[in-house]
């Protein structure tokens, strides 16, 4: 039992310690006495002391930290609870949560007065003491404070739930209007079928149509502020993709931060196309806008290698990168569009991935395949799925925004054109200069933000990993596969194969008559030798041009002395494999026996003597020959009149 002094009482009621044993003395409180230095001292029984007094000496000790609430979480309340039925915390904060800022406040501010009531029960005091006391104190309505110990039909009440639900538990549930106007399901179908289009009517054109059709149809209309509140609360990814399209939505969805840390240089790279924003005399004389082909390193972001042509074909891609590989080595993974550029047989033949064109059991192994890479398709036009693309954006402004571009500038759309578009066309060299300096100066540019790069350029990250990594190296032989373009053609009987009207013959090819071969050149330069592989990827030789000017007479007689050379060479290779000649292959047959000859039984008709033609020479004087010719014609039927 808690025993407290007259100077601890005066205190807490204000009075002093003499004021305190005479209204003890007047209204006979319980006391006990003990020694202390002045000699015996009244001591007073807290739970003997009135209810008010209680409260009030409660409070004090509290606020001076002489008492402490009870450490243990007891639920049980000091007074009978209500039942609290449905109580569930899990439901309760998830409604909590759902709530505005302001019922979050007032929660928080009612559960604060029921928490020093909560302390005045740990204390010992009564719970209506403690309601009174915790009321006068704070200034609050006992009955109010009362509802939200004891709760009522909207708030469950303090005294039901743990002391850490009091906020949830006492947040205002404020039921407001139940009330909802007439609104007819069809007119709410046909009001969203028309808003919800690609066109974004507006909600007050959408129900000016409504009104026209309401009263013919007998719909029941709210008013126009309660549609827009109806159409605003529809979810919002049903109204974006609505009115907005799906391009719209995916914007609005989050995208993957993807972590480039835990590669090195070369082990993954991407590549795309670029149109350039130029006016450019193209190679073949006419002005357009030239492609660039780009090969990026996903970890240091460098531009490894590129070319530019006058479209976007799978030549360029592949040139480009041949360089990547010859420069640097064989990338582990490599990260494409699904464009038909890059998705072509002759880059990405066999690989088990390839969703572009019809795979057929002929088809040829491709560039990536035999290299061993592993081949990630993305989405086209998707900047997020290829680092590369935000690299063009760079290169648009240090390329196509050049100074030494202006005049040929046209824009990155057609409303975006500058003043003086078309006054000028970049020439093929012009072009080529700025697009080497471009690239070079956002390579080596320093300051860059990302992941790997820390502050160092992209040339910078990409050789300190690149001096510390593996990397594949390709082989001369394994070099033929980019240099060259490659083409699926079948060999013709002479044993040539036939390149853009060009034939070309080799040894090793001559005897492959009718087969389907994968022909390797190079489409720069048609007169150089062409390598030759069967389907699988086999290599089967060399094959060299056999066509000539028709006036190079030192490539006739170059093509002469090869095949007098290749005739030399059979001749050979024939003596080596015939150990004997005919005669003695004809002296080791045995001797045959002539057959007696039957007799014939074919009657032989007998012919006249030919006779001398008029006034022409004698028939036995005649050239064989000549004999022989009228004899045929003797022998022809003749033409009649009717058979004209």
């Amino acid at each position: 039992m808690q025993l407290v002094d007259s100077t601890t009482i005066g205190t807490a009621l204000s009075m002093t310690s003499r004021g305190v044993r005479k209204r003890a003395q007047r209204e006979s409180w319980e006391y006990s006495e003990r020694q202390s230095n002045g000699g015996a001292q009244q001591v007073y029984h807290f739970e003997a002391l009135p209810s008010e007094v209680q409260a009030k000496v409660a409070l004090h000790l509290l606020q001076t930290g002489q008492i402490k609430p009870a450490e243990s979480p007891d639920q049980t309340p000091k007074t009978v609870k209500r039942s609290a039925s449905g109580y569930d915390r899990d439901s309760l904060w998830s409604w909590y949560d759902s709530r505005p800022q302001t019922i979050k406040d007032e929660g928080t501010r009612r559960a604060g007065y029921c928490l020093k009531v909560r302390a005045l029960l740990d204390s010992g005091l009564k719970v209506r003491p403690a309601l009174a006391e915790v009321a006068r104190v704070e200034g609050v309505s006992l009955a109010s404070l009362k509802r939200w110990w004891y709760g009522d039909t909207l708030i469950i009440g303090a005294a039901n739930v743990d002391r850490t639900d009091f906020a949830a538990a006492l947040a205002p549930r404020y039921a407001g209007c139940q009330d909802y106007a007439e609104f007819s399901q069809d007119a709410w179908d046909w009001i969203k079928a028309d808003w919800l289009r690609p066109e974004q009517p507006s909600a007050a054109a959408v129900y000016r149509r409504a009104q026209s059709i309401a009263k013919q149809n007998e719909w029941a209309l709210p008013s126009l502020a309660t549609v827009k509140r109806r159409l605003e609360a529809l979810p919002w990814q049903v109204r974006v993709l609505a009115r907005e399209g799906e391009e719209a939505l995916k914007r609005m969805l989050p995208h993957v931060t993807r972590n480039k840390s835990s590669l090195h240089a070369l082990e993954v790279v991407n590549a795309d196309g670029h149109i350039f924003d130029l006016r450019v005399t193209l190679p073949s004389g006419e002005v357009g806008r030239p492609v660039l082909v780009a090969w990026q390193d996903i970890y240091s972001g460098k531009i490894l290698a590129w070319r530019v042509g006058e479209t976007l074909n799978q030549h360029i891609v592949r040139l480009a990168f041949g360089d990547v590989v010859e420069k640097y080595g064989v990338p582990e993974h490599c990260f494409l569009d699904n464009g038909r550029e890059f998705a072509n047989k002759w880059l990405t033949g066999g690989a088990k991935t390839r969703f572009r064109f019809t795979i057929r059991e002929d088809d040829p192994i491709g560039i990536f395949t035999q290299l061993g890479i592993n081949v990630h398709w993305t989405t086209p036009y998707h900047g997020q799925s290829k680092p590369i693309e935000r690299a063009f954006l760079d290169l648009c402004e240090g390329i196509s925004r050049h100074p030494a571009c202006s005049g040929a500038y046209t824009g990155n759309s057609p409303v975006t054109k500058p003043s003086n578009y078309g006054s000028r066309a970049l020439t093929w060299d012009e072009f080529l200069a700025v697009v080497q300096e471009g690239i070079t100066e956002h390579n080596a540019r320093t300051g860059r933000r990302s992941q790997t790069a820390n502050g160092r350029s992209f040339e910078q990250t990409f050789a300190e990993s690149y001096a510390t990594s593996m990397i594949r190296k390709a082989t001369a032989e394994q070099r033929r596969l980019w240099l060259l373009a490659a083409e699926g053609v079948t060999v013709i009987q002479s044993g040539h194969v036939a390149i853009l009207k060009n034939l070309y013959w080799g040894e090793a090819v001559a005897g492959l008559a009718g087969r389907k071969v994968v022909v390797r050149f190079d489409s720069d330069n048609l007169s150089l030798p062409v390598h030759v592989y069967d389907l699988a990827g086999e290599y089967i030789g060399e094959a060299s041009c056999t066509q000539a000017n028709f006036l190079d007479a030192q490539a006739a007689k170059d093509h002469a002395r090869a095949n007098r050379q290749k005739i030399k060479a059979a001749k050979a290779q024939l003596d080596a494999e015939r150990k004997m000649d005919a005669i003695e292959a004809a002296q080791a047959l045995p001797n045959v026996v002539p057959m007696e000859r039957p007799a014939s039984s074919v009657i032989v008709p007998m012919f006249e003597k030919a006779q001398k033609v008029a006034n022409g020479p004698d028939v036995d004087e005649m050239p064989s020959d000549e004999r022989y010719i009228l004899d045929i014609l003797s022998r022809m039927p003749r033409r009649t009149e009717e058979d004209f």
